[in-house]
């Protein structure tokens, strides 16, 4: 169990937040201090910006699990979508991430939404209604909030998180915030 580096997350967290910098530098703050976590936990190598061929589509983190240390129930490959918001993400949104994944024949996706997703898990509405659509297609979903990053503080506490979101992915049929 590694500890993150506790100012590195603070200053990650402090210009992911800085409304003086523009929408660009706060996203890739964003991205950087989510890549940075996922870096630390042994078997996890990232990628991070890569435009496909088209430029028609962008995937803000690509992982490759070599199943070492707690995360052999995660797949080889998975996707991380960051969005560092203002409001929830809406379901037309998170559809594109889906499609991504569907495009790649991947997995997982994680969603790291700063302030959640639109609609109801009780009623399955808006972005809980994708998720459960697209789970019965082969995709599943996690989505991870800023409050949930800002409790990290070792990488067992991050892989503890995500292997709890994902049992909570393959027993309700759909993702849960908490």
């Amino acid at each position: 169990m590694a500890a993150y580096s506790t100012s590195r997350i603070s200053d990650l967290h402090a210009l992911s937040m800085d409304k003086t910098r523009s929408t660009t530098v706060r996203g890739r703050a964003f991205e950087d201090w989510f890549c940075y976590l996922l870096d630390q936990v042994p078997g996890f190598r990232t990628r991070k910006d890569t435009l496909n061929e088209f430029h028609s589509e962008e995937i803000d983190i690509a992982v490759a699990n070599s199943k070492l240390h707690d995360m052999g129930c995660f797949p080889n490959l998975f996707l991380v979508e960051c969005k560092n918001w203002s409001d929830p993400v809406d379901s037309p949104t998170v559809g594109a991430f889906i499609d991504k994944l569907a495009n790649r024949r991947i997995e997982l996706g994680i969603l790291v939404a700063a302030n959640g997703v639109t609609g109801d898990p009780r009623e399955l509405t808006a972005v809980y209604h994708k998720a459960s659509s697209a789970q019965t297609r082969g995709h599943r979903l996690l989505v991870i909030t800023i409050n949930e990053l800002l409790k990290v503080t070792t990488t067992q506490e991050l892989t503890t998180l995500l292997i709890e979101k994902l049992l909570d992915v393959i027993a309700s049929g759909t993702f849960r915030l908490s």
